[in-house]
């Protein structure tokens, strides 16, 4: 994953292309180096539900340790992460992965059908 925040407070995940090496730790500095901003923000995503997005248990592990050591930070800045997808069974499927996602984050994770309602939906976010 890397974030593309050039349209903060929206900032986009995208998906590592495969010419690039995934690096993990190299993804959470860039996250929090997001969160040492002290603003809020929404995360926006667009990639499919089914693109592969396992990840081995170490990795897992580092995932966790991450999120325990910035739980404050994620609660505070992150307002919330929405998720595009268009298809009506994939975005089905996906609603139940987002209430998983809401409690494991710290932050309202939502599926959306398009980049507009994305939009509109981040918008009402940053404002709560």
């Amino acid at each position: 994953m890397s974030l593309d925040s050039a349209t903060f407070p929206l900032v986009w995940m995208r998906q590592p292309t495969a010419e690039q090496p995934h690096d993990t730790a190299a993804e959470f500095a860039e996250f929090s180096r997001l969160l040492q901003r002290e603003q809020p923000f929404v995360l926006l995503c667009d990639r499919r539900m089914d693109d592969d997005g396992k990840h081995d248990r170490d990795e897992r592990t580092q995932i966790a340790l991450w999120k325990r050591d910035h739980r404050e930070a994620l609660a505070r800045w992150v307002k919330g992460m929405v998720l595009i997808e268009p298809d009506d069974v994939r975005r089905q499927a996906a609603e139940a992965f987002v209430d998983f996602a809401s409690r494991f984050w710290g932050y309202p994770v939502q599926v959306v059908a398009s980049e507009r309602q994305a939009h509109e939906l981040a918008q009402r976010l940053l404002v709560q």
